[in-house]
């Protein structure tokens, strides 16, 4: 086995045992960077989405310029090029970094939920992409065909081009890019995201918090499916990544009724076959501890943005790996020294028995998240200090 495998194999292994919540070698570290490559590297995204290697090169300096034991991902997120060859969507890409514009995501009425439920399948195909992506909208059938056919292209070429960069991250480095390609949010944050938007989706839970629960049920199919998909197998270097968006908004009862049913069967579904999952919990998800206690053990990496890690792990830390610590706030504006005493602080206080994995408290976007030499000083610190 050559060095950079065995290093590979070893950052796998680290990994491995903080989730399944035994104690490793040493505390791990995880990135969690995304645009700030771009601007530390020297790039834009605009010029990033036209060249593949320039995206790998900006990447892979960024995730190898510092000690880390793996990333969450190795390039852009979000297939941008895919959404602007189908002619609509909700990112806007002609800005320092990947943004959502706001506002632009109510495409379905209240009164369209009956049709959801019935048949998601149908009613998003024939329905909701004519009236959200501009090149259903005019044209033959043929004509749309063409059109559809160069979007999906663009698509598999994101998807590919990921798949590469990730076996040069292996080989080239040793290093773990832990993204299988079955990541996304629950169906109440889909819904949220790109049918109902945010107004609309609280009005919902108020107004019609059943057929908001009904049309969550509704579509867990598709996103087992899609799972089960894209990453049939387990693997320890590949986890399934959610990001959720809603629940840090509602309160614990409206969590209960219309989140947690379809969220607790698609988690049980997907650890059931040996799969583990990132589950970024945005903002601060304190009053939904009585419930997210009851995921499985051993499978679950928990990154809390604005959670008491300390509390996060005393009463959640049973069964879920806790992730976080890193805030970007301090990696910008306090010294090098101050993050250190933090860092050191979260060894002291997380990492005996294990179960803790060192990263940032969100991904790092703006330049202005971190600054370069305050990240490669807690890292480098953190390599040595949390050594057992």
């Amino acid at each position: 086995m050559t060095d950079k495998l065995k290093l590979y194999e070893e950052r796998v292994q680290r990994m491995k045992d903080a989730i399944e919540l035994r104690e490793p070698d040493r505390v791990p570290i995880l990135s969690q960077i995304d645009n700030w490559a771009l601007s530390y590297y020297g790039t834009t995204l605009q010029e990033a989405l036209k060249d593949v290697e320039l995206e790998y090169k900006a990447y892979s300096k960024a995730l190898t310029d510092f000690p880390f034991d793996g990333a969450l991902a190795g390039g852009i997120t979000f297939p941008l090029n895919f959404v602007h060859a189908l002619g609509g969507g909700i990112y806007n890409n002609q800005t320092e970094t990947l943004q959502i514009a706001t506002g632009h995501s109510e495409i379905m009425s209240v009164d369209e939920y009956d049709q959801l439920i019935a048949d998601p399948i149908k009613f998003i195909r024939d329905t909701l992409l004519p009236r959200k992506h501009k090149i259903f909208q005019e044209g033959t059938v043929q004509e749309k065909f063409g059109k559809y056919a160069h979007a999906v292209s663009r698509f598999l070429q994101y998807a590919q081009s990921r798949g590469m960069m990730a076996e040069r991250y292996k080989q080239e480095h040793g290093l773990p890019i832990f993204n299988n390609g079955a990541c996304g949010n629950m169906p109440a944050d889909a819904i949220m995201d790109y049918l109902r938007d945010f107004k609309g989706i609280m009005r919902d839970i108020k107004i019609c918090p059943d057929k908001l629960a009904a049309a969550c049920d509704a579509l867990l199919p598709l996103f087992i499916r899609k799972t089960f998909g894209t990453a049939p197998q387990p693997a320890d270097d590949r986890y399934v990544q959610l990001f959720l968006h809603l629940p840090q908004f509602i309160r614990a009862k409206e969590f209960e009724k219309v989140y947690w049913p379809s969220f607790k069967k698609y988690v049980d579904t997907v650890t059931a076959r040996g799969h583990k999952i990132v589950i970024l919990f945005e903002k601060n998800w304190e009053h939904l501890y009585e419930y997210i206690q009851e995921l499985p053990k051993g499978s679950i990496l928990g990154c809390f943005e604005e959670d008491d890690l300390r509390k996060a792990k005393k009463i959640l830390g049973k069964n879920m790996c806790i992730a976080g610590g890193l805030k970007t706030n301090d990696l910008c504006y306090a010294t090098k020294e101050k993050c250190i005493d933090i860092v050191k602080g979260l060894i002291d206080d997380l990492a005996p028995g294990g179960g803790f994995v060192l990263t940032t408290d969100k991904g790092l976007i703006s330049i202005n998240d971190a600054k370069p030499e305050n990240l490669r000083a807690v890292t480098e610190f953190a390599v040595e200090y949390g050594a057992r």
